[in-house]
């Protein structure tokens, strides 16, 4: 019995010596096929509305000039006095950003002439205005244009705390995949464990619900403005587990 294990014993290290001495580049590499995740996949939704509490717009004074130093001072002017009154409505300077000041030549081209004409300069100037009072957005347009704003757009709506609705869609999206997966794993006639993937899509972000009313310039009642409500959304994929 000995010598039968011997034996065997020496033919396996005579194997082990020859597999020792091949060369490395004959070892073949398996590769190890990754293994997929088993058990009931959902995706789940949460979708949060609120009313926005921030508004952002964009304002500012266009003027036109045949002297360069003319259209300027206008535009210094009227811009100086939409400022002056933003602040005295209760606009902070902080929350008052230059975003564009533009110079553009304006040229006419004449019938009889190869080379166009000068015309005169256009100047603009734009800032973008931060406020926190949304219901009263409209009175506060039309106090810029009657101080001299003549260029009104991009009015923005938003949250000033856009995380914690982010937050709440989240724990909507999971409480909705969980009863989806519940329901699944009653009508398959099995009990779900714990959570073994959970991959978050925020691919809604937040999103303004309707479109807003366009400012104009009012004499008497206030500008009417819509603000609508802020839709913030986010979508998750969770598997759970088989018991």
């Amino acid at each position: 019995m000995f010598g039968r294990v011997f034996a065997i014993s020496g033919l396996a290290a005579s194997i082990a010596a020859l597999v020792g001495l091949a060369p490395i580049g004959a070892a073949q590499t398996i590769p190890i096929q990754p293994q997929q995740a088993s058990g009931i996949s959902v995706v789940g939704q949460g979708i949060v509305l609120a009313q926005p509490n921030v508004v952002r717009i964009t304002l500012g004074a266009d003027v036109f000039d045949q002297s360069l130093a003319n259209a300027q001072a206008e535009a210094a002017r009227r811009m100086d006095a939409v400022i002056a009154r933003l602040k005295a409505d209760g606009i902070a300077e902080t929350d008052i950003r230059t975003v564009s000041f533009n110079v553009t030549p304006q040229y006419d081209q004449q019938a009889n002439q190869n080379q166009p004409v000068l015309r005169g300069y256009q100047v603009q100037n734009m800032v973008e205005v931060k406020s926190s009072n949304v219901a009263g957005l409209g009175a506060l347009l039309d106090d810029a244009v009657s101080s001299g704003a003549t260029r009104v757009f991009g009015i923005n709506f938003e949250s000033s705390d856009v995380e914690a609705l982010k937050n709440q869609a989240r724990d909507q999206a999971m409480a909705n995949a969980r009863a989806k997966a519940d329901q699944m794993a009653r009508d398959a006639g099995v009990s779900i464990g714990r959570p073994i993937l959970i991959e978050e899509s925020d691919t809604g972000g937040v999103t303004p619900l309707q479109q807003n009313a366009a400012p104009r310039a009012a004499a008497g009642p206030a500008t009417p403005i819509q603000p609508g409500q802020l839709q913030v959304s986010t979508t998750v994929r969770v598997i759970w587990s088989i018991q």
